[in-house]
């Protein structure tokens, strides 16, 4: 698991293991391991008291093993490393090989370290709670090229509520209260995660009550409304899913195109006809219960006649066969998309809304493997790409940077590159006052919509059922709340 992108993998590491901080909806920053986090005036130099924390193993959790967890999520050959890491000085050059130690951690005694960034970073505290304080003595010799495969990743050691005790693959995990937790022992002694394919599987071992929790499907959610021994719990999706043309491409480089791929799509029939109407038109790349969301937004209504204008704007006429042309060249695309029926049955319907207006696609579905590794990446040779992003793993700047900086990771796939964009996220780093920083999101929101990099479609909401022999506590609006929440669940 470490190392690890897969959205699964970080509602398990909300049980295994803790991080500095926490940030709520918000932006409401709280101490984890963390019980003092005093930042010094000009936003650059700010220290940690840890408290009295353990690891599963009994050994307590250090400054050295803080030094240690950051300097393993910067090293030149971890896989991801979120922004506000590089904030921190000697952070690039430890990065890129150039440096044996990040000059701005110190470990100043047992219990306190100190971090000192190149500049003012207001989101450094939300950005930090990203990263799970690891043991140091249990990584010291690991190979980063194979970290993944090193005994550690099946068998983690964390500072959480729970301990991972046992790992079938491809059918169970299961957890053990951690009884030294430092928020307190989990009332639930025993957790196990089943890892079952079908979802009528799922359904059915619900309502038998053999599984005290899972997901329902849509058109399963009025059954178990009225099901005695089941709480249906319906929140909005942490997951939106979106297409995204290659910018590289002259096809796609004027704005009306993409602007009316966008008008093309019926975001409502989609949602209507794939998840029962359960879910929102996607209008923000941001979710919903954040203090960023801009609930102003107005996206794209279902425009069929506005998308043919603008295409006709752009200088694409009908052909003979419906096809817009250009040129003598007729607008034809391959849209391949991330293995999945969700993803299928869209790509799908995207087919049929974009051929109304006269572009052709072809889809092709791609397995997860050979997406990720071979044509989800820089200089790939995409035209048209179908996913979907996970909110709520990542902070939202972190979020934003990744999908829309001119050297994010999803920016440099599909080639998006816009300095405006670029100028709007600094200045929101720049900018320690909530009030502007709101400003600013909202404009970035907006610039989403009207330079359509990725055309946002729907967020279907999340449904699950939990057998009501247990009690959920309060403010569960989310799927990362909902599995962030098991230690506090009650049995009656």
């Amino acid at each position: 698991m470490l190392g690890s992108s897969e959205a699964v993998f970080s509602y398990v590491n909300l049980l295994i293991n803790d991080s500095l901080t926490a940030v709520d909806g918000q932006g409401n920053v709280s101490g984890r391991l963390a019980a003092q986090y005093p930042a010094s005036p000009d936003g650059k130099t700010y220290l940690v008291t840890l408290r009295g924390a353990k690891f599963q193993d009994g050994s307590p959790v250090t400054a050295r093993d803080v030094k240690f967890s950051y300097e393993l999520y910067l090293h030149p050959k971890y896989p991801t490393t979120a922004p506000a890491f590089l904030e921190i000085a000697g952070a690039r050059e430890y990065k890129a090989g150039k440096a044996s130690a990040v000059t701005g951690i110190t470990v100043v005694n047992p219990r306190v370290v100190r971090f000192i960034l190149n500049r003012p970073y207001p989101f450094f505290y939300e950005q930090i709670g990203t990263g799970a304080i690891l043991p140091a003595h249990a990584l010291a010799n690991v190979d980063m090229s194979r970290l993944q495969e090193a005994p550690f990743a099946r068998r983690p050691i964390g500072a959480g509520p729970y301990r991972l005790v046992e790992w079938r693959e491809s059918e169970s995990i299961t957890f053990e209260a951690f009884r030294e937790y430092w928020g307190g022992a989990p009332h639930l002694p025993r957790v196990v995660f089943k890892l079952i394919p079908e979802d009528a599987t799922v359904l059915a071992e619900l309502h038998a009550g053999n599984i005290d929790a899972g997901r329902i499907l849509p058109e399963a959610y009025a059954q178990f409304q009225n099901d005695p021994r089941v709480t249906p719990l319906r929140v909005p999706g942490d997951t939106f899913y979106w297409f995204a043309p290659n910018l590289k491409l002259p096809m796609f480089q004027d704005v009306r195109v993409r602007q009316a791929m966008a008008y093309a799509i019926n975001r409502e029939e989609m949602l209507s006809a794939l998840y029962r109407g359960l879910g929102t038109v996607c209008q923000s790349p941001v979710h919903p219960s954040l203090w960023q969301y801009d609930k102003q937004l107005k996206g794209y209504a279902y425009d069929p006649a506005k998308a043919k204008q603008l295409l006709t704007q752009a200088g694409w006429t009908p052909g003979p066969d419906g096809i817009v042309q250009k040129g003598g060249q007729p607008f034809k695309a391959k849209y391949a998309f991330l293995a999945g029926k969700d993803y299928q049955d869209q790509a799908l319907l995207i087919q049929q809304y974009l051929r109304a207006v006269g572009i052709a696609i072809d889809v092709q579905a791609i397995e997860r493997g050979d997406f990720f590794s071979r044509y989800f990446t820089p200089g790939a040779p995409i035209e048209l790409v179908g996913i979907a992003w996970f909110n709520l793993i990542l902070p939202p700047q972190a979020e934003l940077e990744a999908n829309f900086l001119g050297t994010g990771s999803t920016s440099q796939i599909i080639g998006y590159d816009n300095p405006k964009m670029d100028q709007l996220l600094q200045q929101v780093v720049l900018t320690r006052d909530r009030a502007a920083q709101k400003v600013l999101y909202n404009q970035i929101q907006e610039l989403v919509l009207s330079d359509a990099p990725h055309i946002l479609t729907i967020r279907p909401d999340v449904i699950w059922g939990v057998n009501k022999n247990f009690v959920l506590p309060t403010g569960v609006n989310s799927l990362r709340d909902f599995f962030g929440s098991l230690p506090r669940w009650t049995a009656r």
